[in-house]
């Protein structure tokens, strides 16, 4: 099966492709799945691989998710530090005259991607919810990652960015300033295309169920996807998440 996820970061590729050949290994030694991976360059392109087929599991975005839902069943969500959701943090440089949202007006803002929960539609909402017009940006820019996004602002490249909360642990040396945490945002979902057979989707579960519960094969699951635990199923987040963008695009939020 061809396992579709988004690029974190084309500087680290090879080291992410490296820990998932080593998961995909054990996998394919252990349990009856044999997953190839492939690389979208955008959520979009993730997005559409489902859709048209050529990718049958997928490491799925929330905001994608919102798209996908009717097209895919979930498997779970992988735990990260005993969590199913994160925060969003809007940053700053230490030395930046922004010290708040106020002070936005004028600023260059850095974007991940246009489907990025954490990255851009999460705080675009909040900070038009907080009485803040996004048009106010003198600029708006999507660099592709939240790393990339972390290294345009160490640059001065941008003014402002959002991403994860700890993703500036991404961009080494970088000191940042918090100006506002936005969440929860449920997490990411792996997901098996709808219209692939039920059997593909159980031998799916069955693999990941018992890959988090080995102790060899645990260190390689944290490897791929920042922590080791599956919560099997869908959660309530998502649904949520999904109304509320629902709501934002019907009032041209995100035209």
């Amino acid at each position: 099966m061809v396992f579709g996820l988004v690029s974190s970061d084309a500087s680290a590729e090879g080291e992410a492709s490296a820990s998932f050949e080593q998961l995909a290994a054990w996998l394919r030694e252990h349990t009856e799945l044999d997953l190839q991976r492939k690389t979208a360059a955008s959520y979009k392109d993730l997005m559409a691989s489902v859709r048209e087929g050529s990718t049958d599991v997928a490491w799925i975005p929330p905001v994608v998710y919102a798209w996908l839902a009717e097209a895919v069943d979930p498997v779970g969500c992988i735990v990260r530090g005993g969590k199913t959701s994160y925060s969003a943090s809007l940053t700053v440089l230490p030395d930046s005259s922004v010290a708040g949202i106020d002070d936005l007006h004028g600023a260059r803002a850095g974007w991940v991607d246009p489907w990025s929960a954490a990255g851009y539609v999460v705080p675009r909402i909040e900070l038009m919810r907080a009485g803040f017009d996004p048009q106010r940006f003198v600029s708006e820019k999507f660099y592709g990652s939240h790393a990339a996004a972390l290294r345009a602002l160490r640059r001065r490249d941008c003014d402002v960015v959002c991403t994860f909360e700890g993703a500036w642990l991404l961009a080494p040396a970088l000191e940042v300033r918090i100006l506002e945490t936005y969440g929860p945002i449920p997490t990411d979902v792996i997901a098996v295309r709808r219209n692939l057979p039920a059997a593909s989707y159980e031998r799916v579960c069955a693999a990941f169920r018992a890959a988090c519960a080995d102790q060899a094969a645990r260190p390689l699951v944290r490897a791929v996807f920042g922590g080791d635990e599956l919560r099997e199923g869908a959660l309530e987040g998502h649904e949520a998440l999904r109304i509320r963008y629902d709501g934002a695009l019907a009032q041209g939020l995100f035209d």
